[in-house]
């Protein structure tokens, strides 16, 4: 390992895929290099953090340690070492932090996911705050199988919905095999319509989807996406139009709107904070955009979805 690197992808969420009961939000992989900087830049603002600060997430993460070694802490569970072979399964909500050790470095792969069945498998016990750490038994089969999942969820990012089922899949084969391990430690909304299969078809408005799904947290203009695609703004606006049936920036609203209501749902984060990490430039702006587009305030829609679940 002589140097860091990794990638990593963003996949837009609809109601079908929500309805499914699993689905993927994000994936990806990286290498960090012995005494190198961590962790590594341009994720969105939801799920960077530093180490000082840790952070929160929406959604569930696993992410999984190939090699080297490092530390995991979080309120529930404290410090703990993490090894080649480690998973660590974060859970909505839970203030957590982690990073390789200095002079390992690591390899691991991630992905994150949200839904109805991860929620069941909380209740039941299956995921815990508590048990964030487990050492996989089979290495070699969850590697493999989360590996694959990870390149071809990056390589075709609009047919996300599709890998989720194999995500799905895997994850409970890696759950039951460690259901008797554990960590010791050292201490009515608008449908969001995304309409995946036309997509594809497009390679232009596919690419304008990747940077806008994993930069709209940013401040982010028609102009320049078009700029990043080398192509005018007019002609991204047609493709768009023909392939997608509304504008890049409704698609652009789309995605802030689908991360907003994702940790009003799930996380207990304050709404100033939320509405910066989904790319609104203010909270003011944030409250429009719900009360135009889904007939209520964020925090009528937060009460709303915590009192029905």
């Amino acid at each position: 390992m002589r140097k860091s690197d990794g990638k990593f992808a963003y996949f837009p969420v609809n109601e079908p895929a929500i309805a499914n009961g699993f689905y993927l939000t994000g994936a990806g992989m990286e290498r960090i290099a012995p005494h190198a900087p961590y962790p590594l830049a341009n994720h969105p603002e939801v799920y960077n953090f530093n180490w000082n600060l840790g952070r929160v997430l929406p959604e569930y993460q696993l992410v999984f340690v190939n090699d080297g070694s490092g530390i995991f802490e979080s309120e529930a569970t404290g410090v703990v070492r993490l090894e080649s072979g480690s998973a660590l399964i974060l859970l909505p909500d839970v203030w957590h932090r982690y990073r390789p050790e200095p002079a390992t470095g690591w390899s691991c792969d991630w992905i994150s996911f949200n839904g109805n069945i991860p929620h069941l498998w909380q209740q039941g016990g299956a995921l815990s705050p508590m048990r964030a750490v487990r050492k996989v038994p089979h290495l070699d089969r969850l590697s493999h199988s989360l590996h694959q999942i990870i390149e071809s969820a990056m390589d075709c990012p609009e047919n996300a919905e599709s890998k989720s089922f194999s995500a799905l899949a895997s994850l409970a084969e890696f759950l039951a095999d460690i259901t008797d391990t554990g960590a010791t430690s050292e201490n009515s909304e608008e449908e969001v319509r995304l309409p995946i299969g036309r997509r594809s078809f497009d390679p232009l408005v596919k690419a304008a989807l990747e940077i806008i799904w994993n930069h709209s947290h940013r401040g982010l203009s028609v102009v320049m996406i078009a700029r990043q695609l080398n192509v005018t703004r007019r002609t991204l606006e047609r493709h768009f139009k023909v392939a997608h049936d509304c504008s890049v920036l409704e698609e652009v609203l789309r995605c802030r709107l689908s991360r907003a209501k994702q940790m009003l749902t799930n996380t207990h984060l304050p709404i100033k904070r939320i509405a910066y990490a989904s790319g609104f430039s203010s909270p003011t702006h944030m409250a429009i955009a719900f009360r135009r587009v889904l007939n209520t305030s964020p925090r009528k829609f937060r009460l709303a979805k915590f009192k029905s679940s």
